[in-house]
């Protein structure tokens, strides 16, 4: 029987069933043209994430975002027996974390481990944190990814949790680079592709639910997109020296929006904030940690 309130013992150290998915080539390129890699197709550095037979073949860092499913982090929230029952509509995609621990081979299997880390108070709701470590066949990690849902109506319960992710304050500067990318009307539609087909993305009817008169991006699309804009404009490409992207979500984006990512250079990467042009809406904001050398 799920509890009335939150009880966050039960909700830190509260695993998953472990999930086994595998990707190719094909899954690879259809999540860096989700993000919108090779709009231009003459530019040869990007088709090195969208041509298979490319001799420099490269995968997106952020990729390790869509091997693990969001429905099995909503599986989890359900039946994590710490969590009281609560409204979907309610959750929220508050933050998100990738740090990248070994490159991501062409293709393979991937064993996914998930575990609640902490669940922290926040007055009218609670913040819940999920960690989730992606294993390669040789029992190689490839990559971490940190999650934090914020689900309204849940809160005072007392518990302010244990954790919490710093974000290092956006300069008040003249950014370094910006990069101005347009998102096509069907962008949810091809982004989904890459693995999370929640119908709020492509349903008017389900987008209506959540208070939207359409469907909207997905914020792990626009964080991919920031993450892009870093990969071109500090990194020439070069993948190896991606080392960490986290990112708090602020608000959303509709499918045909302009989004503005303005970038500050920071002692150990970049710190980045994303804006929609059309209504000005800051909709992410974060930091990408570097590798000294390419991995």
């Amino acid at each position: 029987m799920k509890p009335a309130k939150v009880i966050a013992d039960k909700v830190r150290g509260f695993k998953l069933k472990d999930t086994i998915h595998s990707y190719g080539e094909t899954q690879t390129i259809l999540y860096a043209l989700g993000i919108g890699t090779s709009k231009d197709p003459m530019n040869l550095k990007e088709l090195d994430f969208t041509y298979e037979r490319s001799k420099n073949f490269k995968i997106m860092p952020t990729f390790g975002v869509t091997i693990d499913k969001m429905s099995n982090a909503l599986e989890g929230l359900a039946s994590c027996p710490g969590l009281p029952d609560f409204n979907p509509m309610m959750l929220l995609h508050g933050e998100q974390k990738l740090e990248i621990i070994n490159p991501y081979p062409r293709s393979q299997t991937i064993t996914i481990k998930s575990e609640f880390i902490d669940v922290a108070d926040k007055g009218n709701g609670a913040l819940v944190s999920l960690e989730s470590i992606l294993i390669d066949q040789k029992n190689i990690p490839l990559c971490k990814n940190t999650i934090r849902f914020y689900i309204r109506g849940i809160g005072e319960f007392g518990d302010k949790g244990l954790t919490k992710e710093f974000y290092p304050s956006i300069p008040k500067t003249t950014p370094d680079k910006i990069s101005t990318d347009s998102t096509s009307l069907n962008q949810a539609i091809l982004y989904r592709l890459a693995g999370d087909m929640n119908p709020l993305h492509i349903s008017p009817d389900m987008a209506a639910l959540g208070g939207f008169d359409r469907p909207i991006l997905h914020g792990l699309c626009f964080f991919g997109f920031a993450a892009k804009a870093v990969v071109k404009e500090f990194l020439d490409y070069d993948v190896g020296k991606f080392k960490s992207i986290s990112a708090r979500f602020t608000s959303h984006v509709f499918p045909g929006e302009t989004l503005i990512t303005e970038m500050w250079s920071y002692p150990s990467g970049v710190i980045f904030k994303q804006k929609t042009i059309e209504r000005g809406k800051i909709c992410s904001q974060g930091y990408v940690e570097f590798n000294q050398t390419s991995n």
